[in-house]
């Protein structure tokens, strides 16, 4: 879906691995919040499934674009990827659904919310979240740097 037109292109490894550790945050996000909303009665968490998932699709579509038009659309597209891979999944479930809710929060409070029973598999997904974060985040730095370094060339 990916290589067409961009075979080589030295930033399509990179750029591969963004869309899989969105990905993977997706599926995390897909379990701790089906998890979530039996466990704690709390069925609008489902949203958060339709929400990742449209999340999942934009940088994936963008990508795809970004690969197969003009260059002025190359650009557009490749930087709506690099945004909607970035805020999405790095700052948005990553920052703060992860590391700041299930990390950052237990520690400053002593532990989890007593309203709310302790689940290590809610708990585990929801600190879970940081690792494909940080994945993405690398990933995306490393990508911003070879675009201003003028690795991308022709293509972006």
């Amino acid at each position: 879906m990916f290589t067409e037109g961009t075979a080589g292109h030295p930033t399509d490894r990179a750029e591969r691995w963004v869309i899989a550790a969105c990905a993977l945050q997706a599926i995390n996000t897909t379990i701790h919040h089906i998890r979530g909303a039996l466990l704690f009665d709390t069925p609008g968490r489902y949203l958060s499934i339709v929400i990742v998932l449209c999340m999942l699709a934009l940088p994936t579509l963008a990508l795809a674009v970004s690969r197969r038009t003009s260059a002025g659309v190359q650009k557009a597209a490749w930087w709506t990827f690099w945004t909607a891979s970035f805020i999405g999944f790095v700052i948005v479930f990553g920052l703060s659904e992860g590391l700041v809710t299930h990390v950052i929060n237990p520690l400053v409070e002593q532990g989890y919310p007593a309203d709310e029973p302790f689940d290590l598999l809610f708990q585990a997904t929801g600190v879970l979240h940081v690792v494909p974060a940080v994945v993405a985040a690398a990933l995306l730095t490393h990508l911003a740097r070879a675009r201003r370094s003028g690795l991308f060339g022709a293509r972006a």
